[in-house]
Order: structure tokens, then sequence, then C-alpha cells
């Protein structure tokens, strides 16, 4: 079997066999003429001069009798697509199969159930085949009405999704989805479901009145906003030189009062005093103040892009980042932060994210609960406009980890959003009712433990020892993060005082390896000592044991955000093993988002890829719960999929790309998509490569990587050092030649300079290390998979923290993903810096399209112009959403309200 390719240019499985005999008998005593070896001895030319062995057809009847030993012994999606007989493999002098010789598959499909081929009988069936046909490369003569797509036909979801897609572009349907094909796999299903109208505003949650359509905007705006733009964007800019300045200041005054000569001892007291006070004034002192500023007069309402109001809800957010939401959630303390930026926040509640935006448009009641990473959000940026409603929790509502809740949305009393989870705009969930998915549906009730702890009797809210013990807690967390970087920082300064400036210079290069152990170290040694012991089942979590797990979960976060090239290497199973979990060989960790390490468990060969969570524990109403979860051998959990703790995946398994896996667990060699997931009959055939480059490497690769990694892990922290080095070198400078004032406002365009030069290396080492991105498919352990891992790395723990992470948002972020390689069109608004491949822009995103938070779009994807795609939501590989149409879903499916509507 080998990968080869469709009439349509998709990959797909293709089997070839030859004959150990001259002949095959049938099951009746009969040669089977299409299993005759020596009735064939043609040749076709090759593509280089050497000549290919011809394809030849089977009889259906060992196609049948192949098709059935094949789906004994292997996987659905390991089953060939096609079957061709060949007199002889061609093979290379070695004796290997010469793949490239192979010729193109003419065979039959290895389809199920006998030869009996049933035709179309309507119209709409006619038309359904016809794009089969055109997708599959399969004569439409040689469709049967009920062949399955994945099972009889070969599909998979790439073929899938590009099948839906040109349903789409011919007007076949009212917006076809991915799962209406895996839910309705046969010609005859498909057409019947497709020619039926369709209720769509049954399958969300019920919308309230909102305001009328939101039209685009006029001829004479669409011209005035990209000059809009600019004025804005120096805004913008204005702002962050500011708050460097203020950040800055005690640092500059340090240097001007000493003349700039602060290579002596005695400026070391000094300036770690001066950055002690810069460091609590912007983190503890400036974020109250500003965002109570900002958000005087901020009202629900549709606002102009690039305006007055939406450079407010941009410095909001920016000011957030810097305020300790993330430290402070899960905490007893998270609700009076909250209440001092401005947001309505009920007693007894658990606040376990600290992704809330626009406070002052927040409101929380009485026992409340907002689980891990749950995104509240007041306002989103959509088709040149700025959407700005409240998000409202009532009273003992639930909203589950990785929820996303958009302007105007509301969880009524004792209601529930369950995790992975998105209400668009203006969605209500009604009281005492349960919702679920992406878009979100009806559901039954909540999960099993969170129903059982319903029924548990209510916990008191936080009592002040508690809360005592709580900034106790914090001021332990503060001061290990300011213990995490001061062996870098007496080393630098140690080298300076005793070899000069040039010596100086080279323990910041090498002061990322003693970051980085150091940062290990503290969590390695601190978080055993404050959860020691992790016990199952349920628990009171307004405790002595919740202010532990908060203060737990805290210090792993320190690790996933100060170490964060960490993760994805061959050093990140070692950690987790140290830190607890039992992982088999062969494993490979990308993220360690909310985990217990005590209670995983991933056995050998498995993988859990970026930000993934798997087995966050479960708060509700005062309680917490522990499960054990279990991820089975060489199984897959995808990007941003989210794993419920107590969840065992089977051996071989995949939980794929922001999907919540089935509650009842997911079977060996089953693949599962979607929110609520849907199965997989067949997946795509990702090629033929040896052990020795996916599972079984050889010892001198393993060497290869270890040493390359190590650069990736440490490499960031030595760059942002050396930079921090030279800038403070400059602002040295600065002092000794001109007077304060000039040192203070100079200060922070030297400081932007630096932040400048660390994107500019990132920009370097892309370059040198990858060159351009080209389309092309790798085993794990290929050197091409190391190189782009390490320019991943260097990108994410360097330029982003140095730089674009605050030009989110801005005019200045288009121009500067450019430089990396990413064609980005004029006028785009990117809220985001999660784009890696830079130059591998096959995902097209057209004029005037938009693209929801958290939401993934695969590669070879198309956002074709004015198409809107809503929160948490998958486009998949070669799916493309038609014009001016809205999307949403995991995979996207269509939207019942029209573009532009709220």
């Amino acid at each position: 079997m080998t990968l080869t390719g469709t009439g349509a240019g998709t990959p797909e499985l293709a089997a070839y066999v030859t004959l150990r005999r001259g002949r095959v008998a049938d099951t009746d005593g009969k040669v089977d003429p299409g299993a005759n070896g020596s009735a064939d001895g043609r040749v076709d030319p090759g593509t280089n001069g050497s000549t290919k062995p011809a394809a030849r057809a089977a009889s259906p009847e060992l196609v049948a009798r192949l098709r059935r030993a094949l789906q004994n012994r292997v996987p659905d999606y390991m089953v060939p697509a096609s079957l061709d007989v060949l007199a002889e493999l061609p093979t290379m002098p070695s004796g290997k199969i010469d793949r490239p010789r192979l010729p193109p598959p003419r065979g039959a499909r290895l389809r199920s159930g006998g030869s009996t081929i049933v035709a179309p009988g309507t119209e709409f069936e006619r038309r359904v085949a016809a794009v089969w046909s055109d997708v599959l490369g399969v004569p439409t003569d040689q469709l049967s009405t009920d062949a399955d797509f994945f099972t009889d036909l070969g599909g998979h979801s790439l073929l899938a999704a590009r099948t839906v897609s040109v349903l789409r572009e011919r007007g076949i349907g009212d917006g076809p989805a991915v799962r209406d094909l895996y839910a309705h796999p046969t010609i005859h299903a498909l057409a019947h479901h497709l020619s039926t109208p369709r209720a769509r505003g049954a399958t969300v949650a019920a919308v309230a009145a909102g305001p009328g359509p939101m039209r685009r905007g006029s001829r004479r705006w669409r011209r005035a906003a990209p000059l809009l733009r600019i004025p804005t964007g120096l805004a913008q800019a204005a702002f962050l030189l500011l708050l460097v300045a203020l950040g800055a200041l005690p640092v500059a005054l340090v240097y001007a009062s000493f003349g700039g000569a602060v290579a002596v001892s005695a400026a070391l007291g000094p300036l770690a005093l001066a950055g002690l006070t810069s460091y609590f004034t912007m983190r503890w002192v400036l974020p109250p103040v500003l965002v109570r500023l900002l958000s005087v007069g901020l009202r629900p309402g549709r606002y102009r892009l690039w305006g007055w109001t939406y450079l407010r809800l941009w410095a909001l957010d920016v000011v957030l980042t810097v305020a300790p939401l993330r430290v402070l959630a899960g905490s007893a303390l998270m609700g009076p932060y909250l209440r001092l930026l401005g947001a309505r926040i009920g007693r007894r509640t658990h606040l376990g994210s600290g992704m809330v935006s626009a406070p002052a448009l927040v409101s929380i009641a009485d026992d409340a609960t907002v689980g891990y990473d749950a995104g509240l959000r007041p306002w989103i940026v959509e088709h040149e406009w700025v959407v700005v409603a409240p998000v409202v929790v009532g009273e003992g509502a639930f909203v589950g980890a990785s929820a996303v809740l958009e302007p105007g949305t509301r969880v009524r009393r004792r209601g529930g959003v369950a995790e992975h989870t998105v209400l668009t705009r203006n969605q209500h969930v009604p009281e005492g009712r349960w919702w679920g998915g992406s878009p979100a549906r009806p559901l039954d009730g909540p999960d099993p433990v969170v129903a059982e702890i319903q029924e548990l009797p209510a916990v008191p809210g936080w009592s002040r020892w508690d809360l005592a013990r709580s900034v106790a807690g914090l001021a332990a967390l503060e001061l290990t993060m300011i213990a995490m970087v001061t062996p870098a920082v007496v080393l630098v300064w140690t080298m300076l005082l005793l070899g000069g400036v040039g010596a100086g210079l080279v323990a910041a290069a090498l002061s990322g390896p003693v970051f980085v152990v150091t940062v290990c170290a503290a969590v390695g040694v601190l978080r055993p000592l404050v959860l020691p012991r992790i016990p199952l089942g349920t628990h009171p979590a307004r405790s002595s044991l919740g202010i532990r797990k908060w203060m737990a979960d805290t210090l792993l976060e320190l690790s996933l955000t100060l170490t964060n090239s960490l993760y994805s290497t061959l050093y990140t199973v070692p950690w987790l093993r140290f830190l607890g979990a039992r992982i088999g060989r062969g494993a490979e960790v990308s993220t360690i988002a909310h985990i217990d390490p005590e209670l995983l468990v991933l056995r050998d060969g498995s993988f859990v890829a970026d930000m993934a969570s798997v087995g966050a524990a479960t708060f509700h109403r005062g309680y917490l719960n522990f499960t054990p979860t279990e991820i089975g051998r060489r199984s897959f959990v995808g990007n941003a999929a989210y794993v419920p703790a107590g969840t065992r995946t089977g051996s071989g398994s995949l939980v794929g790309v922001l999907t919540v896996p089935p509650p009842a667990g997911v079977p060996d060699g089953t693949s599962w998509l979607g929110a609520p997931a849907m199965h997989l009959p067949r997946r795509q055939d990702s090629g033929d490569y040896p052990e020795r480059e996916t599972f079984h490497p050889p010892r001198r690769r393993v060497a290869e990587r270890l040493a390359i990694e190590f650069v990736r892990v440490t490499a960031p922290a030595s760059i942002l050092a050396v930079s921090l080095y030279l800038v403070l070198l400059t602002l040295s400078e600065v002092a000794s030649a001109t007077t304060a004032p000039v040192t203070a406002l100079a200060a922070p365009l030297v400081f932007a300079g630096g932040s400048l030069a660390v994107y500019l290396t990132v920009v370097l080492a892309k370059w040198a290390v990858v060159g351009r991105y080209r389309p092309r498919r790798e085993p794990l352990w290929s050197r091409f998979v190391r190189r782009t891992e390490l320019v991943t790395g260097l990108y994410e723990a360097a330029a982003v923290p140095a730089l674009l992470g605050v030009l989110a948002g801005t005019p200045w972020l288009p121009p500067a993903l450019r430089l990396l390689g990413a064609r980005i069109g004029w006028g785009a608004w990117l809220g985001t810096t999660y784009l890696t491949e830079f130059d591998l822009v096959h995902v097209r995103i057209g004029a005037g399209a938009s693209v929801g938070e958290r939401s993934v779009v695969l590669y070879d994807a198309t956002v074709e112009d004015g198409a809107a795609l809503g929160p948490l939501s998958l486009v998949m590989k070669g799916e493309r959403l038609t014009r001016h149409s809205r999307w949403i879903g995991i995979p996207a499916q269509s939207d019942p309200l029209p573009v532009g509507e709220t």
C-alpha cells in the first residue's frame, strides 16, 4: 500500500497486489481474470524516462474478498481506497519497492456490499453524485447511492471537507456542513437531508432580542477607515511607550543619579530596589487605576473599528495583560480584585479564569462558577465594527472550562454552560437549563461529576482565616517569581563587576540555562511541598486543600509561561515524570495546562498536542473534584482539544483538534472530532514512514534532537537577557552623557529598541534556520521538524513576549508578521499572534472576512470574502466557507444569524 493522489489531487491510500503463483482461483473454483499474473506485461512510460508497470483492475469478487480480509485485520482508516493488480512490483537495486515507479491507481474502489450499483433516482441525488464523483475521482456510473462515503468509497476527513465545500459552491442544500456528511454518509441519505428544509434555529441556544442588523460601513467610511488606522496606530504606540516609560522610570532615575556609572557594587542595591518598585507598580498599583479610568462611560453598542471606543477597549486589554489576573484566578482573592477593577461580583463565587475583558461590563452573581480559561468577552471585532455588550452569569450558574461567552450572553440562574462551549452574541441560557457544544445545544443536564456536586449541601464562603492564608500564599508566589530571576541576575552582575562589560555580555548569553533550571527547580521543589497529595473524589474547595490546589496550579502556570519553549521537547516527559505523571516510553507532550500530574497517565507512544487540556479538576458550588485521566498507547490528542478528567482514550485512538471526546470514553482505534464529538469512520493516511522516523528513532537521532532542543529551551531566555543587558548598557551611556529628564524620556525608546532587536533576531533566525516554508509532510523525528520547532520556540517564547504580543490589535502586527513570511492583506485586523509556518498561507482569509476568538482554520482551507467564522470553531483541511456567509461550530456549520447581525 502507498499514498497516492486522486484525480482531484487529494492524497489517498492505494493498494497494489501481485500473485505468488500465476493464477488465483475464485471461491467457486473459477479463475479470476483480474488476478492473472501473466496476463499483463504492459508498461507505462514514467515521468523520468523510466517505465512503470501498468495497473490492472481486479475483479469485483477479488475486491470483495480482499476488503473482507482487510476489515478483519486493520482499522477502517487503513483500508486502501483502490486496488490494482500488477504482474510485478517495481524495485530498486537494493530490492526495496520503487514507489515513484508505481502506476497511477486505475482499479476498482474497495467498496463493500457486492457489485450492485444503485443509480440516482432524483435530480438532487444526481447533483450530489456528480460532486462525489469529482472529489473522489470515481465515475458516476460506478457510484451507488447506497455506498458509504467512508467505509465503502475510502473517503476521509479531507475528502469530506472538500465534498462539502463543492456542495456549497454549487448551491446544493442549505449551508451543508461536514457534520451532515458524517451523519448521512450515502448519496441517498445526504441528498434527502439537504433537500429537506430545516429550522436551524432549533439547534442553538435562545437568542435574545438585540439591535437590528449591523450594516457594513458606507463607502465613505470604508475609504476613511485606512486613514483612521494611522492616527489610531500612532495613539496605540504612544500608549505602549507611556506604559514602558512608567515602568522604566525608577531604573532611569537610578542610572541618572549615578551618572551612568552602574558597574559598581554601590549601585546594586538601588537598582534592585528600582526594579522591584517598577514590578509592583506596574503589576499591582497601575492596573486598577487605568482600568477604572478607561472604563468610564463605556456603554453597550456598535462602534467603528479604529475609533475612540475601540482604542479604549484595546488599551483595557493591554493593561489587563500586566495585571495579576492569571495568578489570582482560582483563589479567594479573584472576586475582590475584579470588584476593584469595576466588575460586579457576587459572594461565594469561584472564578478560575483570568481571561476577563472590560470588567465593568462583566456581572457574576452569588454562588456562580467560572472554570479554567473560560473567556468572558464583552467586546469583539467583526466586519469593521466593534460590538460591545455585557456578559452576565446568574446566581448558582456554571460556566465550564474553556467556554467562550461573547457580548450580550447571559447564563441565567442555576443554568449551565458545559466545558468547551461557545455562546455567541446575545444568546441566553434559560434558568435551570444546560447547554453544551459548538454551536451550543440543549443538554439533558450536567455531566455526572457536576450533577453529583449539585446534590451536596451548600458550602460556606471563605473565612477570614482562609482569606489571610490566601494573601500569604499570594505573597509567597510573588516572592517565588522574583526568586526565579535572581540567580541569572546575580550571575550577570557578578561577571560585570569582575570582568567588565564583555564578561557581563557573555554571562547574559549564558544565563538562559541558569534561568530555565532555576524555574524548574523552584516549581519542582515547591509544588510537592504545597500539595503533597491529591485526594481522589469530591472535597470542599473553600478550605486548605482549595488554597493549596490554587497555589499548585499557579506554580505550573508559571512554568508554562516562563519556560514555554521547554514544552514540545524531549525534556518535557522527564519533567512531568518528576512532577508525578506516569508517562510511557516514546510519549510526546506539548502542554501542561491545568493538569494534576499525579492523576495523569500517558501510555507508550501517546501524543498530546499544544494548547490541549487533559484532566483538569472540576469546581462548582464550593467543591472540587479530582479524577484520574488516561491517554492510551499510541493515541493522539489534538491541538486545543479538551479531555475532561476521568476520560480514558483507547490505544491507537484519535481525539481531533478542538474536540471534546464522548462521555463514554474513546474505544481502541477510533477517531473523534467535534464538540459534541462525532465518530470518524476513516482517517486520512499520513504516509508510510519507517518506525525509526516515528516511534523508534536511533540513538544518534535522539542525541541530535536533545542538542537542538536544548537550544530551543534555553535560547529565548538568553536572547531576552542579552537584549535587557544591552538596553541597560545603552541607558547607562545616555545617563552619563545627559541629564536625568533626558534619561527618563529616552528610557522608553531604548527599551522599545531592545524589544525590536529581539524580534529582528527571531526574524533572522527564521530565514537562516528554515528559510521559506513550503508544503511538505514530514515524520516526527525528521530534521526539518527539529528546525521548524526551534523557530517556533524562539517566536513564541522570545518575539511574542518581547514585542508582538502587545502589538495584537494594532496596525503594526501585520507588517511584523509579513517580515516572517506571512502574506497578510492591507487593512487586516489581527487580534492574535498564533501564526506559525508563516509562509504557508494556504489558509486564505478573504477581504472583509472575520475569524472568531479561539477558532482554528487548518491548512489548505479558505474563508472567502465577507464570510464570518464564529468563536471556538473549526474550519477543516480543504474546507471552503463561501462568500458573505456565517459559520460556527466544531466543525463549522451554517449559523442561523445572517452576516452582521447581533
